[in-house]
């Protein structure tokens, strides 16, 4: 009797362990999280999920193919995805509204895809090279390894609903430079060219049929730039958006007038010879781009570092902070371009366990500063303050099935992957006039969607009676407020991140800010409602 009701109590007491242990869905949830929206399209089916910070299903789309291998959430509320089977737009109900088959006319999309503001869409695509057009280029022969996959960039226009036009073209292959074959047409000093890259670079760890595995393309609107990740050189890529295909093919033309070659270039110096392997920044890294408009880093580059060191035993998330002329000109010291390190880097252990992603991965940057990571193999998106605090942790439960928290590790690795994962706020274009009702959670049951639930109540920022604005320009060292606050908290970061101001329980109309000098800040304003950023500029 007494073994029965000892083995009773052991069964009782492992029950309640399964179901306060969650292992997929909302895993962590505090308040200093960012309160937005999550979008993410699990790699193993066609779904595309739209969850509050709760875990709570706002919207799904349901895409012809599954992902290859992102999608983005447009400004009018359609949906952009890149399929297996092509790209597709489908608007806030999944209805189609455009959809075209690249492979169709030869071309081969791959990783990334970027909408523009005027509609159109960057695309990494792979432009093969024969042994034989590599030894014309000035390839070493004892480089070659088969076809070349080297990339070029194309700038697509949607024409009605699955038409398109190609409106620009940009090729790494005009780009090069190399210090071996004196009769080709691109020899020359690789050292005195840090705009062009080198043919013949030669890293231990490369497949040099692979020579650059190009993984994310991004877009600066405010610099009219793109940004391109090379994984296998280690190396992040600018360029000039503003050219005519023609002068991105040659070396002037554009705002820049260097036509399409390399504007930046980060990560791994040995490459144009400005260093050597210990100053390499960058291994294997993904997800290159710049901090949106408005958010606390902006102008600032994040990337996820797969393979921090070379070592292969973790991953790091980081911020760059490139340096610019009042000409929107890159700076470089002693022929390395700028900066000499992070603005900040952060890697470490997530519940226990150290984040080494070697594949895929991406990190963003969110309007209150806190950064948010997704771990590709694990299905998993992370958000921490720049301190390294952890404040919100989702595990994709999706994947060729609805995973549940009973089934074993072994069963949900890898089938729930996951690309990357972006959170927009609550302010998003795209959202309004849409019903934001929450549905229900994905998986079956979560203890941490139900406390959240439960306990938060935020509302959207454009439907708050205590949405805050502040009279801009500033004036006087002193923030004037459209209304009276009660019991606010306001953190003012200057354009370098740094925290230069900070109270708790603010109440009144107007602040006077002693130290605050001419210049731009973010204004960081909290209470039990809502949180949002305000850019002021100081006079």
């Amino acid at each position: 009797m007494k073994y029965l009701f000892i083995k009773i109590f052991f069964l009782l007491a492992l029950t309640t362990n399964l179901f306060s242990q969650e292992t997929v869905g909302l895993l962590q949830h505090e308040e200093d999280s960012y309160d937005g929206y999550t979008l993410f399209t699990p790699e193993k089916n066609t779904l595309v999920y739209l969850i509050d910070n709760c875990g709570q299903v706002i919207n799904t789309w349901d895409f012809s193919s599954n992902p290859a291998l992102t999608c983005y959430l447009l400004e009018n509320g359609n949906l952009l995805r890149a399929g297996q089977q092509g790209l597709e737009i489908r608007d806030w109900d999944n209805n189609i509204i455009w959809q075209f088959s690249l492979s169709a006319i030869g071309i081969r999309q791959h990783h990334d895809i970027e909408p523009l503001p005027n509609g159109n869409i960057l695309c990494l695509v792979k432009d093969n090279v024969t042994e034989t057009e590599q030894i014309d280029l000035g390839k070493n022969p004892l480089l070659l390894n088969g076809t070349l996959k080297s990339e070029k960039v194309i700038e697509l226009q949607p024409i009605g609903t699955n038409q398109v036009n190609i409106v620009w073209e940009w090729r790494f292959l005009d780009h090069i430079i190399q210090d071996f074959n004196a009769s080709a047409a691109n020899y020359g000093d690789v050292v005195a060219h840090p705009e062009l890259v080198d043919f013949n670079y030669e890293d231990y760890n490369m497949n040099h049929s692979d020579w650059l595995h190009i993984n994310s393309v991004a877009y600066n609107s405010n610099l009219d730039h793109i940004i391109l990740s090379a994984k296998s050189m280690g190396e992040i890529y600018v360029i000039d958006h503003s050219t005519t295909t023609i002068e991105a093919a040659g070396h002037t033309g554009g705002n820049s007038g260097k036509g399409g070659d390399f504007l930046w270039r980060w990560g791994n110096p040995e490459v144009y010879r400005q260093g050597t392997a210990a100053d390499r920044k960058l291994f294997e890294q993904h997800d290159a781009k710049w901090v949106k408009n408005d958010y606390l880093h902006e102008g600032k580059i994040t990337v996820f570092n797969n393979d921090q060191n070379g070592t292969q035993t973790h991953s790091a998330i980081h911020l760059i902070a490139p340096e610019l002329d009042i000409n929107n000109e890159y700076l470089l010291n002693n022929d390395a371009f700028l900066p000499a390190d992070y603005f900040w880097s952060w890697s470490g252990d997530i519940l226990g366990e150290t984040v080494v992603e070697l594949k895929k991965s991406g990190v963003q940057a969110l309007p209150n500063g806190n950064m948010m990571l997704c771990e590709t193999a694990k299905g998993r998106l992370t958000e921490m303050d720049l301190n390294g605090n952890i404040v919100w942790i989702y595990r994709n439960p999706v994947g060729s099935v609805i995973h549940n928290q009973f089934e074993t590790e072994l069963e949900i690795f890898r089938d729930n992957t996951i690309f990357r994962g972006e959170k927009y706020p609550k302010d998003y274009p795209a959202f309004e006039g849409k019903d934001l009702t929450p549905g229900t959670i994905i998986e079956d049951i979560n203890s941490n969607s139900e406390t959240c639930i439960q306990n938060l109540s935020i509302s959207n920022f454009e439907n708050s009676n205590n949405y805050v604005s502040i009279n801009n320009p500033v004036y006087n060292k002193t923030l004037h407020f459209n209304s009276i606050q009660k019991n606010i908290s306001i953190t003012i970061h200057n354009v370098s991140g740094q925290k230069i101001y900070n109270t708790k329980n603010f109440n009144g109309k107007n602040l006077e800010v002693s130290n605050l000098q001419s210049g731009l800040y973010f204004v960081k304003i909290e209470n039990q409602i809502h949180q949002q950023i305000i850019k002021v500029i100081v006079h």
